[in-house]
């Protein structure tokens, strides 16, 4: 049980794959073929339950589009506003935050509705249609910040290869009966790769500019931390549910951060360094869902009442 406990819980694999990447380094060439199979598996996986019922759309569309505006409104914003400060010193970094911005939440929303006993059901809603969005939004957003540097198709190509490709791929997989668990340990190992590389891949560049990794993470700490504390008081101020409020908080802070970094190791060759705050944000998002989980109820009590707002 303890074992079963280690291997489906992600940050221990988070942690495994820096201390490698660390140890091993890049793994050459080879780098973008392999991160682009690994995400391919994990997207499929964290994708599968996910659907769109019209019955529940109806009843839910209200919290759908606060969680649209969390994720794609927020969240984007506030990784373009602390990139902003990297734009002339460190173009090819800004252009990692222009993609961190413009990619969907993480799939693991879904998670934090478990764990912070958010309501479910919207939250499924919610990224079925944010991912959706995002097959316009990811590219329409990269070529307003950093234009030709990527180009809209190329980009909305692997767009359709890591959101339409998984969602199409759970269909067949509806049939087959995946143990939670087992699937669980499988997304954390693709993580654990995906980390493995990404980190690997940018290893002489973290430990040759330290200062740059310092302000990534300051950034990312104000992005994610400071973000979703102001979040929770202005949501309780406005009297929102909790069980809604915790997803809008989620959408706000926590980005696909994977899918990010594979798409600059993919489309942004001539900029490494790019991968950095995708990276970083993947880190510091898992601390963050790790905080969040074991203080939530501190920071907004199951029994505060329910409220008017932004419900539905």
């Amino acid at each position: 049980m303890a074992l079963l406990n280690i291997l489906t819980n992600v940050r221990y694999w988070i942690v495994l794959g820096v201390v490698l990447a660390f140890l091993i380094g890049s793994w050459g060439p080879s780098t973008s073929i392999l991160v682009i199979i690994i995400l391919m598996i994990q997207m499929t996986l964290s994708m599968d339950g996910l659907s769109l019922r019209k019955s529940d759309l109806i009843e839910n569309k209200k919290p759908i589009v606060w969680s649209v505006v969390s994720s794609m409104v927020i969240c984007s914003a506030s990784a373009l506003a602390v990139g902003a400060f990297f734009i002339t010193a460190y173009p090819d970094i800004w252009k990692g935050w222009v993609m961190l911005a413009s990619v969907p939440a993480a799939v693991s929303v879904i998670t934090v509705a478990l764990y912070m006993k958010g309501n479910m059901v919207m939250t499924v809603l919610s990224t079925t249609v944010i991912y959706l969005i995002a097959l316009l939004f990811t590219p329409l957003l990269t070529y307003v910040f950093i234009g030709n540097a990527i180009s809209p198709l190329e980009i909305f190509k692997y767009v359709l290869l890591f959101i339409a490709v998984p969602i199409l791929a759970t269909i067949p997989l509806k049939k087959v009966k995946i143990n939670r668990n087992v699937k669980l340990i499988v997304i954390n190992a693709m993580m654990f790769l995906l980390i493995l590389l990404s980190v690997g891949f940018n290893k002489n560049y973290i430990f040759g500019e330290p200062m740059v990794v310092l302000y990534v993470v300051i950034a990312s700490f104000v992005r994610i931390f400071i973000v979703s504390f102001v979040m929770v008081h202005l949501l309780k101020k406005i009297g929102c549910s909790r069980n809604n409020g915790v997803i809008y908080v989620a959408f706000a802070v926590w980005k696909n951060s994977g899918l990010a970094t594979t798409l600059c190791l993919v489309l942004l060759t001539d900029a490494a360094e790019a991968v950095i705050p995708c990276v970083i944000s993947l880190l510091i998002e898992t601390l963050w869902f790790a905080v969040m989980a074991s203080y939530i109820n501190r920071l907004w009590s199951e029994e505060e009442p329910l409220a008017i707002g932004i419900n539905g």
